[in-house]
């Protein structure tokens, strides 16, 4: 018997999210969210089951964030730490289409969608976003409520901080830690560590402008 789950979100990421889950095997009875999202349900033939404060209505259902990020947002952290309910389990859900290798350490709260790449020694924190066709080399480590955006690529022992977004087709050297709450352009080329909060954009990559990071 497959493990059902609902969907946080139910936006643009999250269909991508509940079509991933359902290719994966699970029972997505669902998802939460404020807005009536009438293009998920139509478009996926899938119920809002009301908010997150109505969660308690579904005790036996895995839980998995279908709200993604264009930059650094504290969005995602904050319904994690809104969800009140310290039983629940947090899915990790992997595309068929993803390669994930059997070494590699994948929290709660994972998602890795189609195409994505996931080597050797990899270690991804809960709650990151893996998405469309993106490279994690071997014994890179990503930290907590990051998002590596479609075709972006992390060399072998690189990192990334918290919060860090990688953009779209984004490449950073292997070996190189990119800084916490860090936002990497779409296309830059990042060879070079910088302070935390950094914008970076451009080959090789330069700081646009810095955030204040407490």
């Amino acid at each position: 018997m497959s493990e059902t789950l609902i969907v946080i979100g139910g936006g643009g990421l999250s269909r991508v999210v509940i079509e991933t889950a359902r290719a994966q095997g699970f029972d997505v009875i669902g998802f939460v969210d404020p807005n009536p999202c009438e293009e998920t349900i139509r478009r996926l033939a899938i119920p809002r089951l009301g908010v997150d404060a109505d969660l308690h209505l579904f005790p036996g259902a895995k839980l998995i964030l279908g709200v993604g990020c264009v930059s650094v947002d504290p969005t995602r952290e904050a319904l994690v730490k809104g969800i009140s309910a310290p039983e629940r389990t947090w899915a990790t859900v992997i595309h068929p289409l993803a390669h994930v290798s059997p070494t590699a350490d994948l929290a709660e709260g994972v998602v890795v969608l189609p195409g994505a790449a996931i080597c050797s020694g990899a270690r991804i924190a809960p709650h990151c976003i893996i998405n469309l066709g993106a490279k994690i080399d071997h014994d890179v480590d990503v930290r907590s409520f990051v998002h590596v955006a479609p075709q972006a690529a992390l060399g072998g022992g690189s990192s990334v901080g918290e919060h860090a977004y990688i953009g779209m087709g984004a490449m950073v050297r292997d070996h190189i830690h990119v800084a916490k709450r860090t936002t990497v352009g779409m296309g830059a080329v990042v060879t070079q560590q910088f302070e935390a909060g950094a914008i970076l954009v451009g080959v090789p990559a330069k700081p646009l402008r810095q955030r204040a990071v407490s």
